[in-house]
């Protein structure tokens, strides 16, 4: 008897993203594509200071990617403690694995972005993108809350209010602090 072809997990991720995260979970597979992904989309989130510093190097980008994976640590360990306040007690592997993948398609989203703004330079063009824009960046949350909502073995709505919980409570607190850091340091 032959055995079926093993799907790819980048493929139905696109399709079936809690199976997809269920079985790389139960297999022990997807962290290191998980940080890769992360990587690359603080390297795309990074594109933007690069174009609006005239003076900028190279550098930028590898602090993006620096960034992207601190980012995905540090997200995934908030998102891991808040979940507990809604019954989940997941792995944080199981939750890097899934926070990272489900980074696919916005990662995807901001590379097209990139380069049609770098391509065409007309706001025109990119304007009238918007629709198919906002349709995938939807669906790409919609991937993250359904990965999400598999790793944590919560409903998707208990995932949703998670996540609200640890960006309200997390990162809106570290912004402000950071703003008057920042904010105070250029007054004379």
């Amino acid at each position: 008897m032959t055995k079926a072809p093993q799907e790819l997990p980048a493929i139905t991720l696109w399709y079936k993203p809690a199976h997809t995260m269920q079985v790389l979970i139960k297999s022990g597979q997807g962290h290191g594509w998980a940080v890769c992904i992360a990587a690359l989309f603080g390297v795309l989130q990074s594109w933007r200071f690069y174009i609006a510093s005239g003076n900028a190097t190279v550098f930028v980008f590898g602090l993006g990617g620096v960034l992207g994976v601190v980012g995905l640590f540090f997200f995934s360990w908030l998102l891991r403690n808040f979940s507990r306040w809604f019954g989940a007690s997941p792995a944080i592997q199981s939750v890097r694995i899934a926070l990272g993948l489900s980074l696919l398609p916005w990662t995807i989203l901001f590379a097209i972005l990139i380069g049609l703004v770098g391509a065409e330079n007309d706001p025109q063009v990119v304007a009238g993108l918007f629709p198919l824009f906002f349709l995938v960046f939807v669906y790409g949350y919609v991937v993250l809350l359904l990965s999400l909502a598999a790793v944590l073995n919560i409903s998707v709505l208990k995932t949703f209010l998670c996540m609200v919980v640890t960006v309200l409570v997390s990162f809106f607190p570290i912004t402000l602090v950071l703003q008057l850091l920042l904010g105070s340091a250029g007054v004379p």
